[in-house]
């Protein structure tokens, strides 16, 4: 049975997740004043003091009384009992996990406040009547309270500002002494573009601290006033992506120390702490992340951390350029500026990071290879690595330290199950702790799992008599802890619920790297509430770990265990569970690829199949969300149902993926995703998913600048597609598109009026005007302003009309007359046109078209004399492509540098 006490809201006991009845009255006081400190004794004398107010009857009558309270609540408690009787007082015997304000004080530390604070559930405490618990503890955790939600607003800081005005007036008016509230408030109000009313806020302040203190504002009030004076606007994006530290760390000292002399002996050089090295389980990530989390205040501009999976069974280990993409975006460098060559993009990584004081932690490294392009430059990063193996490559190349990490000593690995289950129960029976030990190997890991288990479970002797009785001969090898541990996971396993046990197993067909509760309810046929039900017991039992967003994931030796319990299944049931998996995957991603494109192309696929939850997606923003969580999963998804031999799901999800892969200026994945898709489409025969993975892949190819292969694909497409009169004017406009950057608008244009008719007789609105608008801009490259001009006004017009028009298609519409309005002299229209699609392209935060618009802009105001408004705008384009090197920042490029001549 599983108990848990809550504390942080109403005084709450639960057992196996149903509410335990606490007497009111003085079993309310004691409880809660117990849990306040547990797992310490509280003496007679002081419990005597809290139940009656300082003023208690006769001491013997008193202690009487005392022990009739304590007994009283121990009935009700019944198998939730916590309170043990000790010399000469009574204590609260919990593990960590039981207890929320552990919890919160733990994931505090950790540096997770948004977690911790989740935890809180109203007033401390307030159905407990007691004048002492509310004057002498309650105020204390209160404290802690507006201390984590202090860190909690400073994350959130870099991110959506104008949010956080309202809690922050909200805060100082509840706390008008608390001057990091006021300072947040004023930077809050300062990067919402509210300077004016920041230093309003400032000096309100200002005057209540002298009224009520006689005082100065201090340091971190005069820091933000002084920001909002010198308009200073930090980075918008402060990464902070540790992971959540282990909660009971023990040991490590040695390498601790080593890790801080590296950094205090740097003086001026970059220093790699590699080869955190050793054996799966041992540490590795647990000690990287503890020494981040004790010095992240030395990293201002951020904490990033990323697993490479280097040693995941289920897939080829993360590519460093993959790497660098999204450590680029998490920097705050938008997807759609991030440069799409290998070499441009690896380039701005390093130059991004080569200036910041950030601390990298690069995760389960393969090898040096797979970590060396990802080394920056500069003096002001520090690189953590952790892997199995030694890297000692990056010892004579780059200089880095290495860090051999053993297993844990008898002692550390007594102390860490102390940490979790108690003194006591160590105590009690140290002979079935030494055996439990010697059976974990020392793998931090393995013993996670069984304290996990001994938390919830029967005496410690029965459960080392459970282990020892558990034998996998072939799987158990002497001199290798992480392999035996096999038997801890099998034993562990066996002591959740049946649905539990089969989830683990059915998880060893998920390619990774992250599953969620509807993944898992498609792979096991149960109902989302049953999977979650499922994985809270597989997260309790530290065989799953929960992550960000409603995330999960597993430790590379427990996948590569269910992978391995996996294989055992019949063939039928695991084949199903992978249907499920599948169609999951493909029909979610279909449903939000629909809002993403303009135009419905659902791939003729078969409905899902029964069991295989499709997740609703509602709206562009929500795909776009979803797409950006699962891009990595639905990879290798894709991947898994080719060697599954699916190529039917493999062409259609590589389909429905195109446009969001494509759009987050990740082209060698697209590319990659593309041809892998129009491999499975080629096998399976299907000539529509053909013709549209051709299209696919010319996409890919133009955004790369590599029109003949695009060319191809387009024709490839139009044999395929031919007599369907939709596609082929959308192949057409792609083939012109590849003329046009050919440098041979009259072929544009001759490729669009072949299909006049048949785009006049389409009849999705949208697609009309999409054509109209391309074949307005080709009429103008081309010279022929008149009808240029006339069909780019009708095109207009109908995208006024809809409703759904692409914000994409309306801003070519609108720079194309804006250049026929300028060739004809019309500088104001052509102004007016401008600035309305340059507009637009900053709500859609499409980067390289607002910097090829604002050249266009300076043009118009070089034309009408106005030299300062002209070098404001290419100044702004030239600050969006920065030193980017990547097809269309070369083509910005070259369009300002005529500009300025």
């Amino acid at each position: 049975m599983k108990a848990e006490y809550r504390v942080l809201g109403p005084l709450q006991v639960l057992l196996d997740g149903e509410p335990v009845t606490v007497p009111g009255g003085r079993c309310r006081v004691l409880l809660a004043t117990l849990l306040l400190r547990a797992n310490e004794v509280v003496s007679v004398g002081e419990l005597v003091k809290r139940l009656w107010d300082g003023a208690p009857p006769a001491q013997e009558r008193a202690h009487k009384t005392l022990q009739m309270v304590v007994n009283r609540l121990r009935q009700a408690l019944g198998a939730a009992g916590c309170v043990t009787t000790h010399g000469g007082g009574y204590m609260a015997e919990i593990a960590p996990e039981q207890l929320d304000l552990t919890r919160f004080r733990a994931l505090a530390e950790q540096g997770e406040p948004h977690a911790a604070l989740a935890l809180w559930r109203g007033p401390v405490l307030a159905d407990v009547v007691s004048e002492p618990l509310h004057r002498d503890d309650v105020p204390a955790l209160l404290e802690e309270h507006a201390a984590v939600l202090e860190r909690r607003i400073d994350q959130d800081l870099t991110r959506d500002t104008a949010v956080l005005v309202p809690e922050l007036r909200s805060l100082v008016q509840k706390h008008p002494l608390r001057e990091t509230f006021w300072a947040q408030l004023v930077l809050a109000l300062h990067r919402s573009d509210q300077q004016a009313e920041a230093l309003a806020v400032y000096d309100e302040v200002r005057g209540l601290l002298a009224r009520e203190l006689g005082v100065e504002p201090g340091r971190r009030l005069r820091e933000a006033h002084r920001q909002v004076l010198g308009g200073e606007v930090p980075p918008d994006v402060v990464p902070r992506q540790l992971p959540a530290g282990v909660r009971h760390f023990v040991g490590r000292e040695r390498e601790l120390a080593r890790i801080g002399a590296a950094v205090e002996a740097r003086r001026g050089e970059p220093v790699l702490i590699s080869a955190i090295n050793g054996i799966g389980g041992v540490g590795k990530t647990a000690l990287a992340v503890r020494w981040a989390h004790q010095h992240a205040d030395r990293f201002p501009d951020g904490q990033l951390h990323v697993n490479l999976r280097g040693f995941d069974v289920q897939a080829e280990p993360v590519d460093p350029v993959s790497v660098a993409r999204d450590l680029l975006i998490a920097l705050g460098t938008p997807p759609g500026a991030v440069p799409s060559s290998r070499d441009a993009l690896l380039t701005a990584y390093r130059a991004a990071l080569a200036p910041r004081r950030v601390l990298l932690v690069l995760d389960n490294a393969r090898d040096a290879e797979q970590v060396r392009p990802l080394l920056p430059g500069g003096t002001a990063p520090l690189v953590l690595i952790t892997s199995r193996n030694r890297l000692g490559e990056l010892v004579t190349g780059q200089g880095a330290q290495l860090i051999d990490l053993d297993v844990l000593d008898a002692g550390q690995a007594v102390e860490l199950l102390t940490g979790r289950i108690g003194t006591a129960r160590v105590g009690a029976e140290p002979g079935a702790v030494r055996r439990l030990v010697k059976r974990c190997g020392g793998l931090p890991l393995a013993l996670g799992i069984v304290a996990a288990r001994a938390v919830w479970g029967d005496s410690l002797t029965t459960l080392a008599d459970e282990l020892d009785q558990e034998r996998l001969g072939a799987l158990d090898v002497d001199d290798d802890p992480a392999t035996g541990v096999r038997g801890v996971f099998s034993w562990s396993l066996r002591s959740v619920s049946a649905v539990a046990a089969r989830v683990f197993v059915l998880l060893g067909l998920h390619p990774g790297p992250e599953f969620t509760v509807d993944a898992v309810a498609s792979l096991a046929a149960v109902r989302p509430a049953q999977a979650r039900k499922a994985i809270d017991e597989l997260v309790a039992g530290n065989l799953v770990e929960t992550g960000e967003n409603g995330r999960f994931s597993q430790h590379d030796l427990l996948r590569d265990y269910a992978a391995e319990r996996a294989a055992l299944l019949p063939e039928a049931e695991r084949a199903a569970a992978v249907r499920r998996m599948f169609d999951h995957y493909l029909h979610t991603s279909m449903r939000a690829a629909a809002q993403v494109r303009s135009v419905a192309a659902d791939p003729p696929v078969p409905p899902p199949v029964a069991r295989a939850v499709v997740v609703p997606v509602a709206g562009l923003a929500a795909a776009s969300e979803w797409f950006e969580a699962e891009r990595a999963t639905l990879l290798r998804v894709v991947t898994h149902a080719v060697g599954e031999k699916a190529d039917d799901v493999a062409w259609a999800l590589a389909f429905s993926m195109h446009l969001p892969v494509l759009r987050s200026g990740d082209l060698a994945a697209a590319k990659a995703l593309n041809l892998q898709g129009l491999a499975a489409a080629e096998r399976a025969g299907d000539r529509w998913g053909r013709a549209r993975l051709h299209r696919a892949c010319s996409g890919t190819c133009i955004a790369a600048r590599e029109l003949d292969q695009a060319e191809r694909h387009l024709l490839a497409a139009l044999a395929l597609d031919e007599g369907d009169d939709a596609a082929e004017v959308t192949l057409s406009r792609g083939l012109g598109q590849v003329h046009v950057f050919q440098g041979r608008p009259d072929r544009a244009v001759a490729a669009l009026l072949a299909v006049r008719d048949k785009a006049e007789r389409v009849a999705d609105e949208v697609e009309r005007a999409n054509y109209l608008a391309t074949l307005g801009d080709y009429l103008g490259l081309a010279g022929d302003h008149d009808r240029a001009l006339a069909v780019g006004e009708q095109a207009r017009a109908v995208l006024r009309a809809s409703d759904r028009a692409p914000g994409s298609v309306t801003c070519r519409n609108l720079e194309s007359l804006a250049a026929l309005h300028l060739r004809a002299g019309r500088h104001a229209e052509a102004v007016a046109l401008y600035e309305e699609s340059i507009g637009l392209l900053r709500s859609m935060r499409a980067t390289y078209n607002l910097a090829h618009s604002l050249v266009l802009l300076g043009k118009v105001h070089q034309e009408m004399g106005d030299s300062e408004q002209c070098e404001a705008h290419l100044q702004e384009a030239e600050a969006i492509i920065g030193d980017r090197d990547d097809a269309s920042s070369q083509d910005v490029r070259a369009e300002l540098n005529a500009v300025r001549g």
